[in-house]
This record gives structure tokens, C-alpha cells and sequence, in this order.
């Protein structure tokens, strides 16, 4: 009497109390996008937009990560300019260029750590971060405060 895998693996699911067919679902992507701040015949500039406003959290803004890349480096070299910045949807927009080059997506720790400490703060600390002309100057701006 031969047994089929099929009833070897029925018996086994059984004895541990497991379902042998479980339902695969889809798993919806995290909702990133990249917008191209600058390009140039060496670099490239782009913010990755991690978090769209939240108006039930009370949080009407964007947080992005900025990054620059030289054009001609690998993928895994690249600067991170800002780990986390809090845009207006007009910064966002006049921010934005109207043209296409090659983007990465890097992991999100430092963003989501980054994230994190700016939703802990108070309220007024929050708003006094929020960025409202252009990422590139406000990114330049926080640089030029930094001893």
C-alpha cells in the first residue's frame, strides 16, 4: 500500500493542530514614492515621501527623507541629506522637478526613529519644524543652524 504525500501531510497538519491550506493574501506595499528635488550631469537629489497626511491623527503634513546620489556611484553609495522633514503640500509640490532619473528606495530605520521622536514632541515643537518653502532650502537651512 503506497501513501500519497498529500495524506502524509493531511496527518501531519493534524497532529499539530495546523490548516495545511492556508489563504495567501496580498500584502499591501508600504505607500512610498520618490520626488526629484534636483538633477545634474553628477548628481541626483530626491525625497522619499514616507508618511501622506493623516487627518485622523490630526497630522496634515508629509515626512520625507532626503537623499543625494551621484549618478555614476553604485546603489548602496549615497547620502542621506536629511532623515526626516516635515513638508506642506505646497513645499512638496514647488519642490518638486519635472523630470525623470534613477532613484533608489533605502531602508526606513533612521526615518521611522527619526519619525518617532518628532511625534513625541509637544505640539508647538512640532509646528516650528514644518517646513513651507522648499525642501532643498529647508534642508540647507537646518545645516547652516548646525554647530
Amino acid at each position: 500500500m503506497r501513501i500519497s504525500p498529500e495524506a502524509i501531510l493531511l496527518a501531519v497538519a493534524t497532529i499539530l493542530d495546523a490548516s495545511v491550506f492556508a489563504r495567501a493574501e496580498a500584502v499591501k506595499p508600504p505607500d512610498v514614492s520618490n520626488v526629484i528635488l534636483s538633477v545634474s550631469p553628477r548628481t541626483v537629489r530626491w525625497a522619499t515621501v514616507h508618511k501622506h497626511p493623516e487627518p485622523a491623527d490630526h497630522d496634515p503634513y508629509y515626512h520625507v527623507e532626503v537623499i543625494e546620489k551621484e549618478r555614476a556611484s553604485p546603489p548602496w553609495q549615497f547620502k542621506r541629506l536629511a532623515t526626516h522633514v516635515v513638508v506642506t503640500a505646497d513645499a512638496l509640490d514647488r519642490s518638486r522637478l519635472r523630470r525623470k532619473a534613477k532613484t533608489y528606495f533605502y531602508k526606513d530605520i533612521e526615518f521611522r526613529i527619526a519619525y518617532r521622536a518628532w511625534h513625541a514632541q509637544p505640539l508647538m515643537q512640532q509646528e516650528a519644524g514644518v517646513c513651507r518653502t522648499t525642501i532643498l532650502e529647508c534642508v540647507d537651512a537646518a545645516d547652516n543652524m548646525r554647530p
